[in-house]
């Protein structure tokens, strides 16, 4: 498959591609085409569903934990565990900070 999307002819929407990381095969739409060469993006090299497995991987857990505020030390429910490594406020500290 050609690294550059400048090299990618419309003939790869007949084509059948392999996912590089489990061999399942997909192609690409005359669509998709048009979005990569448009914002100069290479072809994906896996197939959708892995991409959106790691996507998915990558968001933020859906699970609270009860932090400290990062400037008070007020506990509160966060998406950020205390030993996450970032710094959360609690809505009051943040807002005096913003406003």
């Amino acid at each position: 498959m050609p690294v550059s999307i400048d090299d990618v002819t419309d003939e790869i929407i007949d084509k059948v591609i392999l996912c590089e990381k489990t061999g399942k095969p997909y192609r690409v739409i005359k669509q998709e085409l048009d979005f990569y060469r448009k914002h100069h993006l290479p072809l994906p090299t896996k197939h959708q569903d892995v991409r959106k497995e790691e996507l998915m991987r990558k968001r933020m857990p859906k699970e609270f934990h009860i932090s400290p505020c990062s400037h008070c030390g007020e506990e509160m429910l966060s998406a950020y565990g205390p030993d996450s490594g970032y710094n959360v406020r609690c809505e009051k500290c943040y807002t005096k900070e913003i406003y």
